[in-house]
């Protein structure tokens, strides 16, 4: 699996529009297509729900018709976020403050999410990406609207995200499709409380960002608390950051396409998985994450970038140019490494002695699970 990020939070009065920020919205084919071309066959992306339904009942499909067709015809398989820190801002009636706070917000997520199965037929889906991020940008640190902060904020944005994540949960089941969640390593307590509806537990694991444990420690922690199949639903480091002294040169300049120390994380991670795969912990799909690299992160999608690269965190780099433009850089030593993830999950052949007379035969068991990347 690979992905490209499209969150749209809102910010102040305006949309961070981070596929605006990577030009995603501009080179979607190119970064389709290259995504295709590396052997990946699951990516996820999707549309900001606010884009696809500017208005209560009304939907822009025009906006993805293209994208999902284009992606099926590449091989691709569409993993797709409902909702992925941007929500309508005609959701909010009655002097409620933000849509968060809105009493239909469960309602509309819901349908939302009827219409996007309905039309789409997606067979992964994650209802609400990082609920509890969501619910810390907008409530406890105020980066996003409504700007708030403090624990007892926290707790009330988080109490209206966990149910509206149900709702849609609910009729993605209805559809027949899996349902993912993608929480931050540490936010575990969140998977817990949507265990119920949850096929999948997706973690969000960033070794340069989530120290208290190994790599292996938090899957085998997930993988006891939650009881459900593991995916590496986002994984990855900086460029900057070296794995084997677990120091982050943040700032440091680091040329397009240059990916030593990612490639040393992606080796790291086969050790992990290697080892998880031994012991039993199922993980059904996973990868690196971003696949296009990720612009204004660090500063939680508060101020655009315009004259400056991306993050070297992905599978593809983004080198900006005289014009303005970011021009794509394939790490391809990494993308190696990442495909080569698949081979821990794969059986090998089980050869069939048979009479001298008779040739020797592969066996392979009928349905295979398979990290998908």
């Amino acid at each position: 699996m690979s992905g490209i990020d499209t969150a749209m939070p809102d910010v102040r009065s305006k949309w961070s529009n981070h596929a605006a920020w990577n030009q995603n919205e501009l080179y979607w084919e190119q970064d389709f297509r290259q995504i295709a071309e590396c052997g990946f066959d699951l990516l996820r992306w999707q549309m900001p729900w606010s884009l696809v339904e500017p208005r209560k009942g009304e939907y822009r499909w025009d906006l993805l018709d293209p994208k999902i067709e284009f992606a099926s015809r590449l091989g691709l398989e569409v993993f797709y976020p409902i909702v992925h820190f941007n929500i309508p801002s005609w959701l909010p009636e009655h002097g409620e403050i933000h849509a968060v706070f809105s009493g239909q917000l469960c309602e509309r997520v819901a349908e939302y999410t009827h219409q996007i199965l309905s039309r789409y037929k997606f067979k992964l889906v994650i209802p609400w990406v990082e609920v509890a991020m969501d619910a810390h940008q907008r409530g406890r640190v105020g980066n996003w609207q409504p700007h708030l902060k403090g624990r007892k904020n926290f707790e009330a944005v988080y109490e209206k995200l966990i149910p509206a994540y149900k709702a849609s949960a609910q009729v993605a089941h209805e559809h027949g499709a899996t349902v993912v969640c993608s929480e931050p390593a540490p936010d575990l307590q969140t998977v817990l409380d949507l265990r119920d509806c949850t096929d999948i537990a997706g973690i969000d694991l960033y070794p340069h960002v989530h120290r208290q444990m190994s790599v292996l420690a938090y899957l085998r922690n997930w993988s006891r608390r939650s009881g459900l199949p593991l995916c590496l639903s986002e994984f990855g480091t900086p460029e900057s950051y070296n794995p084997k002294t677990r120091k982050d040169s943040v700032g440091r300049f680091v040329r397009a396409g240059l990916d030593g120390q990612r490639v040393e994380q992606a080796r790291l991670l086969h050790d992990a998985l290697k080892q998880a795969h031994r012991e039993g912990i199922e993980m059904p799909l996973g990868g690196w994450y971003p696949g296009t690299g990720n612009i204004g992160w660090g500063d939680a999608l508060t101020k655009e970038r315009k004259k400056f690269d991306c993050d070297r965190a992905g599978l593809v780099d983004l080198a900006r140019q005289p014009d303005g433009s970011l021009k794509r850089v394939l790490c391809a030593d990494l993308v190696k490494e990442v495909i080569g993830l698949r081979e821990i999950y794969t059986p090998q052949p089980q050869v069939v002695r048979t009479p001298a007379s008779m040739p020797m035969l592969p066996l392979l068991p009928e349905a295979l699970p398979a990290l998908s990347l």
